[in-house]
């Protein structure tokens, strides 16, 4: 099941937002490619491209946190850096040629995964710092 963007999930109609559509998309389209063996190369470039988007989300999320002195930083940057390894791991599990799984088995995990790496974060650490973000009105 692929979760759907929601006018809910805006945290700062800035560059919060444009950087969680963006990963969001590349989600998006990496989950909606077929497990041929064909389209792993693309699929890799979406997980680059993601890697490179959450690498420069992340920095920018933490130095909002710090200007506004933000009570649970540590932790969230903790997260930031367990989802970056995270991600790590997938990419290279995508990659592997020589695996003992089938690419489409790799990727059906993939695909699941990778929402719930996503949608996870957001829901239970993104989504507290909304609050905060309105009383700053960073924008």
């Amino acid at each position: 099941m692929q979760l759907d963007w929601r006018d809910e999930m805006v945290l700062d109609n800035g560059g919060l937002d444009t950087d969680h559509r963006l990963q969001h998309e590349l989600i998006r389209q990496f989950v909606d490619l077929p497990g041929e063996d064909a389209k792993r190369d693309h699929a890799l470039a979406l997980l680059e491209e993601l890697r490179n988007v959450s690498s420069r989300h992340f920095l920018r999320e933490e130095r909002i946190q710090a200007s506004i002195r933000y009570p649970q930083i540590e932790e969230h940057r903790a997260q930031h850096r367990r989802l970056a390894t995270l991600l790590d791991e997938i990419i290279d599990q995508v990659e592997a040629r020589e695996s003992v799984f089938t690419y489409a088995y790799t990727k059906s995990k993939a695909d699941e995964l990778l929402q719930f790496w996503f949608f996870d974060h957001f829901a239970k650490a993104d989504m507290r710092l909304k609050p905060h973000l309105a009383k700053f009105a960073v924008r």
